[in-house]
């Protein structure tokens, strides 16, 4: 394995989205006297991303977080001209405070205390991008994963372990199938299409894909790895790996821009029946309500059902009436279908969703 981290905190801490300009800053007088005081000031990190050409910076004191977070994204140019949008502070070692996350719409500023977990640190980079975007340049961000077949794009919005992963893969098994993103897609609206951009260089996988793709263990064992426990990549939920997705099945298979002709929104429980084909109005009724069955890493208890609109828990700000007005401008360009794979298996609704792209 090239590299495997076992992180103390293993899932999403709890979280303050409405922190006060006064209580970040604060909190960032605090983060910044632990990275950059006499017991910190060796051990600091910090690199500026690039996310859809917006910058956030993350420092931090932990050289965990700062590998993972150079090896997932695109750089942002190297010039002391450029400064970054957002901020994030990931800090650990600060005694008497509990593993929690602050964010501050007005600054752009994020500060982690105390976990190093890295799964929450990326959506909220990609949770300020996406403040910034969806106001200032009309991008839409979709928690979703999205591949092409026939040159049509197909995006799988759903809750966390309901198997997007898994399908965008089986999809790009085709021989015309090619993958396009694994977790978050930046959507614009232009002449009646729906264009699809990638948002980041790797994947932030969940290892236990291998049960469904077992021959991805090689590609893994290469990877950056994070919570794997005795080298078996099914040991724990919530493990996971940075994955080169021109590793996948060759730069071929991999495509980077794409529009979008049918959207595929999968659930999971054991009353919905297995498809059902969705007017705008009936999606974003499902979407609005959110209801998701937590699982590992979620930060809530596993089995229980929660609340998540629009199956996006990135989202540092809610805009509801623009996410609507978002949603509805896809649904004009795209098809949209509902699946429940609680109640059929991997490969029936992988055969739902191959006919759904082929008519859409």
């Amino acid at each position: 394995m090239y590299s495997n981290y076992l992180t103390q905190v293993k899932g999403r801490v709890d979280s303050n989205k409405d922190c006060g300009v006064d209580e970040m800053r604060s909190l960032v007088d605090k983060a910044e006297a632990r990275l950059f005081g006499e017991a910190g000031r060796f051990e600091t990190f910090h690199w500026s991303a690039n996310i859809h050409g917006v910058v956030i910076r993350l420092v931090t004191n932990s050289r965990h977080l700062y590998e993972f977070w150079v090896e997932n994204w695109y750089p942002a140019p190297r010039s002391h001209t450029v400064l970054p949008h957002g901020v994030i502070y990931a800090v650990t070692g600060i005694s008497g405070e509990a593993p929690r996350a602050h964010y501050n719409h007005e600054t752009k500023t994020a500060v982690f205390v105390n976990t190093e977990y890295y799964g929450q640190c990326k959506s909220w980079a990609l949770g300020m991008a996406a403040d910034i975007l969806e106001t200032q340049h009309g991008i839409h961000s979709i928690h979703g994963s999205c591949a092409v077949v026939k040159g049509k794009g197909v995006v799988i919005i759903a809750p966390t372990g309901t198997g997007k992963s898994t399908h965008t893969w089986g999809l790009m098994q085709l021989p015309d199938g090619k993958i396009h993103s694994d977790d978050w897609i930046f959507l614009q609206y232009k002449k009646g299409l729906a264009m699809a951009d990638i948002s980041e260089r790797k994947f932030y996988l969940r290892t236990d894909m291998v049960r469904s793709f077992p021959e991805i263990a090689p590609l893994l064992k290469k990877s950056m790895c994070e919570n794997v426990v005795d080298s078996d990549f099914t040991a724990f939920g919530n493990s996971r790996a940075l994955l080169d997705p021109e590793w996948i099945a060759g730069p071929d298979k991999f495509v980077e821009r794409t529009a979008v002709a049918s959207v595929v929104l999968l659930r999971r429980d054991k009353e919905s029946p297995p498809e059902l084909r969705l007017n705008a109005d009936d999606a974003l009724r499902i979407l609005e309500q959110g209801r998701v069955l937590s699982l590992a890493g979620s930060g809530a208890k596993d089995g229980e059902f929660t609340y998540e609109p629009y199956y996006n828990p990135y989202l540092l700000v809610r805009r509801n009436k623009m996410q609507n007005d978002f949603f509805r401008q896809l649904f004009s360009a795209a098809t949209c279908h509902i699946l429940n794979t609680g109640v059929e298996d991997v490969s029936q609704t992988q055969s739902r969703i191959r006919r759904i792209v082929d008519e859409a």
